[in-house]
């Protein structure tokens, strides 16, 4: 009898734990494992044509393939090889931009349109490929961990790229915004002046049980600790290893906020969040009615005027 129980007493702890760890493997497998064509069914600009958008999303996008982007490489600090494109200011360059597209996507589809401004107006643009997607080495994406090291490393080649008398700048969209916010834990040329964070989130724990709740309808517990543990087994790291909030607590470095209304990816509330604990000289733009990454269409007027009256404030001094 004692053997019975035993075993079923073994039986009634595995099973759970069995499907806890399915659910863990599986959510890394969608959310954190490297998709081979970002560009395949692209949600973002269907869901936006609707909205009488898309075209010119697609223009953007077709205009960033097209442009004369120099291809870079560059070793990450765990020997992860990263890809990028730099391309010069139409005239003279009177700033340098890093532009770090989002979570499964690619600086040419969040950075349409954008990038085809900056060039236009005296900027040096440097776009890069984050870890775990498209041309750029690893497995697994890291909700920007290891992705704002890169950033960090990026940026000491742009500084170093570009003329010295110019002010750096960091513009982030969705993961690529918490990429920037994150770098600032990192050792940062001098020279970066400010950054732009669109749509960033406040943790990749908080996006995570975010997504686990929307995707899958699932509580937090018990179901985040085995996410925890098996993106620890699976790709390497710590989902609470960092927190944006915890690094804009003693940020120094000026950031204008982003964010769409009606983002259902990642809630306005978290970009509101990040504003208020930032320390640093802070703008919030809120953008009516826009949906995830899309501010620049929703109301391009409004988006340029914060950038070009954050530029001016900062590069006044």
């Amino acid at each position: 009898m004692m053997k019975g129980l035993l075993i079923a007493a073994g039986a009634a702890f595995a099973l759970p734990a069995a499907a806890l760890g399915g659910v863990g493997w599986y959510f890394c497998q969608k959310f954190l494992k490297r998709n081979e064509d970002p560009y395949k069914d692209d949600e973002l600009a269907d869901e936006n044509y609707t909205k009488g958008y898309g075209k010119e999303y697609e223009i953007g996008v077709r205009w960033n393939e097209r442009a004369p982007f120099e291809e870079l490489t560059l070793t990450a600090r765990d020997g992860t090889r990263l890809v990028g494109g730099f391309l010069p200011a139409e005239g003279e360059a009177r700033r340098a931009v890093l532009l770090v597209h989002g979570w499964h996507s690619t600086w040419q589809k969040d950075f349409a349109g954008i990038v085809q401004y900056y060039h236009e107006h005296g900027a040096d643009v440097l776009c890069i490929e984050q870890r775990g997607q498209r041309r750029s080495g690893g497995e697994y994406i890291t909700m920007g961990i290891r992705e704002s090291e890169d950033v960090a490393e990026w940026t000491a080649y742009l500084a170093e790229r570009t003329k010295p008398d110019i002010p750096v700048y960091l513009h982030g969209i969705s993961m690529g915004a918490t990429s920037v916010l994150m770098a600032q834990a990192e050792k940062l040329p001098a020279r970066v002046r400010g950054i732009v964070a669109d749509c960033g989130f406040t943790s990749p724990w908080d996006i995570a049980r975010a997504c686990l709740k929307n995707w899958f309808n699932l509580p937090a517990y018990p179901f985040m600790p085995a996410i925890r543990l098996m993106t620890k087994l699976l790709a390497g790291y710590d989902m609470k290893e960092k927190s944006t909030l915890e690094i804009l607590r003693t940020a120094r470095i000026p950031t204008l906020f982003i964010s769409g209304t009606k983002d259902d990816f990642v809630p306005p509330h978290m970009t509101i969040h990040n504003y208020q604990v930032c320390s640093a000289p802070k703008r919030l733009c809120l953008v009516d009615d826009a949906s995830h990454a899309f501010s620049w269409y929703f109301d391009n007027e409004k988006y340029i005027s914060a950038l070009e009256s954050f530029f001016a404030e900062l590069e006044e001094k």
